[in-house]
């Protein structure tokens, strides 16, 4: 028997592809979202038997979707708005974006959002959530909105890894991780939140009482910070998370990645949900310092800086900051390895290092072992690394590829090498600072370089042209190809280091045949412990992130029920037979 799902004439009112794509075409990226001013004739249409958009409907958003990008000196940039209650908002005050892979590329024309911008958007928030109309939504709904966020990645898959490549200079490798990050994020967290959020029922412990525990109700306005790296990923993870818990939405995405924060945001909107509970806002540090300390807000997620955290910390007090920051993650390797299998070790974590142009929370940092088990590796990383090209990430299809350095100033590389040597710290390998052709002139290129180190090294250096900076070079997350080696006799001298010297715990990878120390490392370390493999990598949809102590930062992601928790309050309830 075929059983047929009943046809809504609302649906076909509200959602008619081809009326859909003519206003589209028509509209010219201001004032009132066309698919955001549907919302509530497609919400009423809305049931359990209603499909999820069709191929032919999400094709009728590429425009709406895609822009052009700008590729050569001239090129017009990309115009991105705020969008405020489903209308795209031009604050005035804008910035220029140059392109990472080329700085005489006017990328994006962006807000410079200040305090009005900042009020505006919170009002618009704090509206919807004082409204209560979200406590009416059902997580059905929701669920729905995902699955089609889902779909919208799924076809425009090439799409969107071409626009990650060109805002933030990746390998196309790199570019499917970060889309594939975001993609799964709607399918395992919105496939998952039944059970994640489902309220849990304690055994009676007395006759006639009943005890439960629901710990996703919405927490309230949620502002999202997402940084520059993975520009799909960890936004895509933050905003299925916040969206599923129902707690009404500002997203304030990296600059540098605005054009995907727009095209992320129109994906949602195209999805189903609701305006008045999805906004974003553009903008830098101190023209919008007031998002975060503002008392409307009650759930601060930021991906980023140590020091933003901070920041953001002294505004707040005791209102939540859930944070996930980088790590200055090391990798132990135990003697009694063959030279063969050491060759194997030193490429794996030459790839945790160069990776992403060690652009990555979980790069590696350093290399520790006995003396000459460190040799040895060394030896073949640095084999590996004359492996990889310095070139434009966009232009080639290699993974070998260390691309345009997208934080720093190439030159604090040369003087970070210059400060080892001059502290008796020897060079392993010499790199730094590449100019001289049209790419590396006008882009932070670099080669990469190997230190020695020891869990004491202070060095002092210009920092990026503001002046001298001390700092541990074992400790120090650097976001720039340089990678450490250090000796160590013994591997609890390793442990040691890590928990008591090392003040960040996101990552770390042992490699040893020894149980007997994995299994002294899994009582002692926290964060992610990975077992023979490098800093980088996540086999499967884990929880991944610091251990919730120390500069690192206090959340996981990942896991359904984790991520949730991030936007949600607890709900402790008694029931009680009169």
């Amino acid at each position: 028997m075929t059983v047929t799902a009943p046809t809504s004439p609302a649906r076909a009112v509200a959602w008619e592809p081809e009326g859909i794509r003519r206003e589209l075409s028509a509209w010219h990226g201001l004032g009132r979202d066309p698919l955001a001013g549907l919302y509530a004739a497609r919400r009423a249409a809305w049931d359990l038997f209603t499909p999820q958009l069709s191929d032919a409907e999400i094709e009728g958003l590429r425009q709406y979707l895609f822009p052009e990008l700008p590729e050569r000196p001239g090129d017009a940039p990309v115009v991105v708005q705020n969008l405020i209650d489903g209308v795209w908002c031009d604050p005035g005050k804008r910035a220029l974006m140059p392109a990472l892979f080329d700085r005489r590329v006017t990328l994006a024309d962006v807000p410079d959002s200040q305090a009005a911008d900042v009020e505006a958007v919170l009002s618009a928030a704090d509206g919807f959530w004082a409204s209560l109309a979200w406590a009416d939504e059902v997580l059905t709904y929701r669920k729905w909105v995902v699955a089609n966020v889902s779909r919208i990645l799924d076809h425009f898959s090439e799409e969107v890894m071409a626009q990650i490549r060109h805002v933030i200079p990746k390998t196309r490798l790199e570019s499917q991780k970060d889309f594939w990050e975001a993609k799964r994020a709607a399918d395992h967290i919105g496939g998952n939140a039944d059970r994640a959020m489902t309220g849990d029922w304690l055994p009676g412990q007395v006759p006639g009482h009943h005890y439960w525990r629901n710990p996703c109700l919405p927490a309230g306005i949620a502002v999202l910070i997402t940084p520059m790296n993975f520009i799909y990923g960890i936004p895509m993870i933050q905003l299925v998370g916040a969206y599923l818990s129902g707690s009404p939405i500002v997203f304030k995405g990296h600059p540098y990645g605005a054009i995907c924060n727009r095209t992320m945001a129109r994906m949602f909107l195209a999805a189903g949900a609701d305006p008045r509970g999805f906004h974003t806002l553009e903008g830098f540090g101190k023209g919008v310092g007031n998002l975060s300390s503002d008392p409307r807000v009650a759930v601060v997620s930021l991906t980023g800086g140590e020091a933003t955290a901070r920041a953001i910390s002294a505004q707040r007090g005791l209102r939540t900051l859930r944070f996930e920051g980088g790590g200055c993650n090391w990798s132990w390797i135990d003697a009694g390895y063959s030279d063969a299998e050491l060759e194997v070790i030193g490429t794996r974590l030459a790839y945790s290092k160069l990776g992403f142009s060690s652009h990555k929370c979980t790069t590696l940092h350093g290399i520790a072992a006995d003396p000459a088990t460190l040799a040895k590796v060394i030896g073949y990383v640095n084999a590996e690394m004359d492996r990889w090209e310095v070139r434009d990430p966009r232009q080639t299809q290699e993974i070998r590829v260390v691309g345009p350095n997208m934080v720093h100033k190439a030159v604090t590389v040369d003087r970070i090498q210059a400060a080892a040597e001059a502290a008796g710290l020897k060079v392993l390998r010499r790199g730094g600072k590449v100019s001289g052709d049209d790419y590396a002139d006008h882009a932070e290129v670099l080669r990469p370089v190997i230190l020695e180190t020891r869990p004491d090294s202070m060095l002092t250096c210009d920092w990026d042209d503001k002046g001298d900076v001390t700092f541990n070079l074992a400790t120090t997350e650097f976001f720039m190809p340089i990678l450490c080696a250090m000796e160590m006799g013994e591997f609890e001298d390793f442990v040691r280091f890590s928990l008591l010297t090392n003040p960040h715990d996101l990552a770390c990878s042992i490699w040893t045949r020894d149980d007997r120390k994995l299994q002294r490392a899994r009582r002692i370390l926290g964060g992610m412990l990975k077992e023979n493999d490098g800093t980088d990598s996540a086999l499967e949809w884990e929880e991944f992130g610091a251990s919730g102590i120390g500069a690192s930062g206090n959340m996981g992601v990942g896991e359904a029920q984790a991520t949730l928790a991030n936007f949600s309050r607890r709900q402790k309830g008694r029931h009680v037979t009169f």
